[in-house]
């Protein structure tokens, strides 16, 4: 079943983003100076990304199920639903008094409410369900940017515009920066343990429904520690972000990576053909072992199951990352540099 509370939110954010559109088609309609009616329709333009990105996610998620992403999802629920009734106050009130000034003060505000950081998790969440392997927050910097200008120029410059333009610009940042920090590992650019789980499981319950065959890979890196021992701890956190470039430029879009823990990578191959996993395993032992990480001569091992998912559950999940561990340590007795299959 699927989790309301969740589903809710999304929704929520979904609505807070079309009213963002009306707003900026709005702005442009009553404005007469021609490089302000521009602006108003290349911010509504900017936002019909994050919409294009909402409409293509849509006809997967339908079937995606969450496990808990967020601490308090009806606190979230309640606040962003505050949110839409005060950005339709806000255009109300735009109607009754239509100025250059009231323009600024209600796109400030609803570029305020945009950056709430639901919308930055999801995005992350949800990234996989992309077919084009983007998200809206990788176009956000421009798009802050952009409207602080406009919103200093035009809003007759003063110390106190500017701040209030730094204080927009810090706040993206900051939100940003923390949940990256709560879902990807800060030495490679992959999900973290965290913000794998959240995608993965999801993904894995998809597969449930969809009697899609997937894989999970476990993968270690061969005797680490003599390349620490030798090389020193830096070239080390080299050899880990070289190699989790290496399996990026391997991988499929819509497969899911991991730094699991130290130097133990997961994989998660959705809807999967059964004749592709070990040609797709070898192919990354190969390609690494290619590569040379940071010039390192290095090689890994690789544990792999596969199969139909029959239950979902989070138990069931975690089985199938045991039984790739259980792989893997097999593949380590076995001289290592292998790839062990369906152990």
């Amino acid at each position: 079943m699927k989790d309301e509370i969740t589903w809710g939110i999304i929704r929520l954010c979904i609505a807070i983003n079309q009213k963002a559109i009306q707003i900026y088609i709005k702005l442009s309609q009553a404005e007469e100076i021609s490089e302000l009616k521009a602006f108003w329709v290349q911010m509504a333009d900017e936002e019909k990304i994050h919409a294009d990105f909402w409409s293509r996610v849509a006809l997967t998620a339908e079937d995606f199920i969450f496990p808990c992403i967020f601490d308090t999802p009806s606190d979230i629920q309640k606040e962003l639903s505050a949110i839409l009734e005060k950005i339709d106050a806000l255009s109300n009130r735009w109607d009754e008094k239509k100025s250059m000034e009231n323009a600024f003060i209600l796109a400030y505000r609803l570029e305020y409410y945009m950056l709430y950081p639901t919308f930055e998790v999801l995005f992350n969440a949800l990234k996989p369900l992309n077919k084009d392997d983007t998200v809206p927050s990788d176009t956000y910097d421009r798009h802050i940017r952009r409207f602080i200008d406009m919103f200093i120029r035009y809003g007759n410059t003063t110390p106190e515009l500017e701040l209030l333009g730094e204080t927009l610009q810090s706040l993206w940042k900051r939100n940003k920066a923390l949940v990256d920090m709560a879902m990807t590992d800060g030495l490679t650019g992959l999900f973290n343990r965290r913000g794998f789980l959240i995608v993965a499981q999801g993904l894995f319950s998809l597969a449930e429904r969809r009697k899609e065959n997937l894989a999970v890979f476990m993968i270690d890196i061969d005797h680490f520690k003599k390349i620490n021992d030798k090389y020193g701890h830096p070239r080390g956190d080299t050899v880990l972000k070289d190699l989790a470039k290496s399996l990026k430029g391997t991988v499929r879009k819509s497969d899911v990576m991991c730094r699991y823990g130290g130097e133990e990578f997961v994989i998660l191959f959705p809807n999967i053909h059964t004749s592709a996993v070990p040609l797709m395993a070898e192919k990354i032992r190969k390609e690494v072992e290619k590569s040379r990480p940071a010039g390192i001569f290095t090689t890994i091992s690789i544990g792999v199951t596969q199969g139909l998912v029959k239950n979902s559950s989070d138990n069931d999940f975690f089985f199938w990352v045991s039984k790739a561990d259980k792989c893997l340590y097999k593949a380590k007795a076995n001289g290592r540099n292998c790839v062990v299959l369906d152990c």
